[in-house]
C-alpha cells in the first residue's frame, strides 16, 4: 500500500508540474501591460527648438501641437511652428567679414533665407515603450516614437531686394523620446527633419533643403488614463 501511495503521489506531482508548464506556455509575454497613451488627447508646447548643421542660417523654432492616440502606438494630429529668430552661422559671418574688406563696408550682407511658418498634418508610431526602473526604483514611463508629416512652409528672406516665392511644401520625418514623470504629462526630446524647397542664399538655386531640428517640449495628456502605472 505504501508503494502504491508513493506512486500516486509522484503521478499527482508530475501532473501538477505539467499543468503549470502548460499555463505558463499559454500566458501572454507581457502581463498587466500599461496602456498609458491609448484613447488620450496630447497637447504639446515646444518652447525650445533649433535647426542644426545649416551652412548659412539657423533658426529658433517655437511650436505647438495636438495628437489623438488611437492606440498605445498610433497617433495623429496637427503641428504648427514658427522660426521666430534667425541667426548667422560662422560661415556667413566669415563671408561678410571678407566682403567688408573687398566691397562697400556699409552695404555688404549675405542674402539668406530661414524657416517661417510650419503647418503640418502629423502622425506618430511608437514601437517601443515601458517603465523606467533604476536600482530597483520606478522612475516613470518612457517611449520611443517615430514622426512623419506633410504640410506647408513659408520662407523668410533676409537682405533680399526681390525675394522669391515664400510658400512651399513641407515634409517631416523624425523621431524622439517621451518621459512620463506622471500620467498627466511628458517631457519630450525630438529630432525632426523639416524638408522644404528654398534658396538658402541668393547665390544658390532653389532645392529641397534638409532642416534637421532639435526640439525640447512638454506634453499634457487628457483625460487621465484609466489604469495606473
Amino acid at each position: 500500500m505504501k508503494r502504491i501511495a508513493l506512486v500516486l503521489l509522484l503521478l499527482a506531482g508530475s501532473a501538477e508540474a505539467q499543468a503549470k508548464m502548460g499555463s505558463l506556455a499559454d500566458a501572454p509575454s507581457v502581463r498587466h501591460q500599461t496602456f498609458i497613451e491609448k484613447g488620450r488627447h496630447e497637447l504639446t508646447v515646444t518652447p525650445l527648438g533649433v535647426t542644426v548643421g545649416k551652412a548659412y542660417n539657423n533658426d529658433m523654432i517655437f511650436q505647438a501641437g495636438y495628437q489623438y492616440h488611437f492606440t498605445n502606438w498610433i497617433a495623429a494630429g496637427l503641428e504648427i511652428g514658427y522660426g521666430g529668430v534667425s541667426f548667422k552661422t560662422g560661415l556667413t559671418k566669415g563671408i561678410e567679414r571678407e566682403g567688408v574688406r573687398t566691397e562697400d563696408p556699409n552695404t555688404y550682407k549675405v542674402a539668406r533665407s530661414g524657416l517661417g511658418l510650419l503647418a503640418l498634418v502629423k502622425g506618430s508610431i511608437t514601437p517601443l515603450a515601458g517603465k523606467l526602473v533604476l536600482g530597483g526604483k520606478y522612475l516613470g514611463y518612457v517611449d520611443f516614437h517615430v514622426n512623419v508629416g506633410v504640410g506647408m512652409a513659408t520662407i523668410k528672406y533676409m537682405n533680399w531686394a526681390a525675394p522669391p516665392s515664400s510658400i512651399g511644401l513641407a515634409v517631416l520625418v523624425g523621431a524622439g523620446f517621451r518621459y512620463f514623470p506622471t500620467k498627466l504629462l511628458s517631457i519630450n526630446v525630438d529630432v525632426n527633419n523639416y524638408m522644404v524647397p528654398r534658396r538658402e542664399t541668393k547665390a544658390k538655386s532653389s532645392s529641397f533643403t534638409q532642416n534637421p531640428t532639435v526640439l525640447l517640449g512638454v506634453s499634457f495628456f487628457l483625460p487621465e488614463a484609466g489604469r495606473g502605472l
